[in-house]
């Protein structure tokens, strides 16, 4: 009874030791981190902690062996994670540094690629103004032959009313009644007289030599009413010269206005088609820029990246040796602990 009793004394003092020693409560603090272990498991282990790895290794019984190889498979588990982190942070770090020649071979590319474009550009832009040079040029031509068209229409159309009107007069108002020895009915010829070639004298004798009747009439009157109908048929006779030359003119000037709209419809198609060109020439410009800005952005991002994964991989590694030096080491010098006395001092002061 009384060395059983010294041996529930000596337990008592050893778990009191335990449970002040900051290496034990290091330990714990990995165990609650666990996250892979139950709640009440993680409970569980850090409850025995003053009740296992406290008592020396020769004097535990199986229940604290097994919570010893628990713990341990716990750190070694924590150790593994720490290990991976690392080994993580190190791949990102050669993957990234490995991408540092690709992205200035980016920037490169993105900058022959602009200077590239910006030859098409101004091929383009020279293109348009070319097209847009002979499409105004088109639109002065087809101007042009219209106005022809529409000022020969007019003196064609002219010629021929003013031919009809004179024809007209000239029977009505003068062969007729000269035929019928009449006099020439002069109020209804006088507004031809002013579109007529005839000397001043006769002009002036008409009114006079118009109102008398054949018999009445001398010789001056004779010849001054031959004049006029010289002048008159003169006059018809050159009116259907003109409808003679501006029929086939007409013709002529259509086929040539038809010929215009077809070449001033082409050359604008064409201007439309190089302001496309030329369009999407600027468009495409437009996004080898942005492109050029996008690659030279990352290369200007690349360092502070890797300096911010050096700095994640080194935090790694300091987690890992920390937890290496302190909880892990603590660990194993409990793990292998032997004759502890209640006077000895704790493994992990």
């Amino acid at each position: 009874m009384g060395k059983r009793a010294n041996n529930q004394s000596t337990g008592k003092a050893a778990n009191k030791k335990a449970k002040a020693d900051p290496a034990l409560a290091s330990v714990a603090d990995v165990i609650s981190q666990a996250e892979h272990l139950p709640e009440r498991c993680r409970t569980m282990l850090i409850d025995m902690l003053p009740f296992s790895l406290s008592v020396p290794s020769e004097q535990r019984h199986g229940v604290q062996t097994w919570a010893v190889s628990a713990v341990e498979e716990t750190l070694n588990g924590h150790k593994s994670l720490l290990e991976a982190a690392i080994s993580s942070e190190d791949g990102k770090l050669t993957t990234l540094k490995a991408s540092e020649v690709d992205l200035v071979q980016a920037v490169a590319e993105a900058e022959s690629a602009l200077n590239a474009q910006k030859d098409v550009v101004q091929s383009t832009k020279c293109s348009l103004a070319e097209s847009t040079e002979v499409a105004n040029t088109a639109s002065k031509t087809l101007l042009t032959v219209q106005e022809e068209q529409k000022a020969g229409k007019i003196k064609l159309a002219s010629a021929t009313e003013e031919k009809a009107t004179f024809e007209a007069s000239f029977q009505a108002h003068f062969k007729t009644p000269m035929e019928e020895g009449a006099c020439p009915n002069f109020k209804e010829l006088q507004p031809l007289l002013k579109h007529i070639e005839m000397e001043a004298s006769l002009l002036k004798a008409l009114p006079s030599s118009c109102s008398k009747s054949k018999d009445d009439r001398g010789s001056f009157d004779e010849v001054v009413l031959q004049e006029l109908a010289k002048a008159l048929a003169s006059k018809i006779a050159a009116l259907g010269e003109i409808m003679v030359v501006e029929t086939p003119a007409a013709v002529e000037r259509e086929a040539a206005v038809q010929v215009a709209e077809k070449d001033h419809d082409e050359k604008r198609e064409a201007q439309k088609h190089a302001a496309a060109t030329f369009e999407g020439a600027m468009k495409e410009q437009s996004d080898r820029e942005a492109a050029l800005v996008k690659a030279k952005r990352a290369v200007d991002e690349f360092q502070p990246q890797v300096d911010a994964v050096t700095g994640l991989l080194e935090k790694a590694k300091t987690t890992l040796a920390t937890f290496e030096t302190g909880p892990l080491h603590s660990f194993t010098k409990y793990k292998t602990l032997v004759g502890v006395t209640e006077d000895a001092a704790p493994l992990g002061a």
